[in-house]
């Protein structure tokens, strides 16, 4: 049997290859965290418009989603696309000055984007400024995926309002649009 002197330079050399395995393994587990297939890394995240009787408002003056007498609805396709996402408001309702938007945000990417609550704002066109921190919103948006949820004012609108505008601010993400906001204006409010 023939044994081998381990000279400096192979130590070296076993260090560094050790390294790069290290490296390579941290890589693996942090694309895998990323890519969505770890439920404990990045959570499952499904907001969908409802359309449930009830939905809680702060002063219950919406308190349905269904069209009634006092409810105005406007449908159709306002939206805007920076990048690889895409926001789109598709239904707009109204019931005494209490507006709700129902949005959907593309991610078109091949990671995560977030667009928290707390960087949504509306301006109407009358330039005051409305909160939407009541929103149904959830504001996770996984690689490749539309979410769905809807964007509640927090105070009712002034009188002569006829559209809005809908601004995303601190939006995240690896592929997040340039500048990290996406804004939809010229949204019309039902008649």
């Amino acid at each position: 049997m023939q044994h081998r002197k381990v000279t400096r330079r192979g130590k070296t050399v076993i260090a560094i290859a050790g390294v790069a395995v290290g490296v390579l393994a941290l890589l693996g587990v942090i694309e895998y965290a990323l890519s969505g297939n770890n439920s404990a890394a990045q959570p499952n995240a499904t907001a969908t418009t409802t359309t449930s009787v009830v939905v809680e408002t702060p002063d219950g003056a919406l308190e349905t989603t269904e069209p009634s007498a006092d409810v105005k609805v406007q449908t159709g396709s306002f939206k805007q696309q920076r990048g690889m996402l895409t926001i789109e408001v598709n239904r707009v309702e109204e019931a005494n000055g209490r507006v709700k938007l129902f949005v959907t945000a593309t991610n078109a990417s091949q990671a995560r984007m977030t667009l928290p609550v707390v960087g949504i704002a509306v301006l109407d066109d009358l330039n005051r400024t409305y909160a939407a921190s009541s929103s149904k919103w959830d504001g996770l948006v996984t690689q490749g995926t539309t979410e769905s949820g809807i964007v509640v004012l927090d105070e009712k609108l002034g009188a002569g309002v006829k559209s809005l505008t809908l601004t995303f601010s601190s939006i995240s993400g690896q592929f997040a649009p340039t500048g990290a906001a996406i804004t939809i204006s010229g949204i019309p409010l039902p008649k």
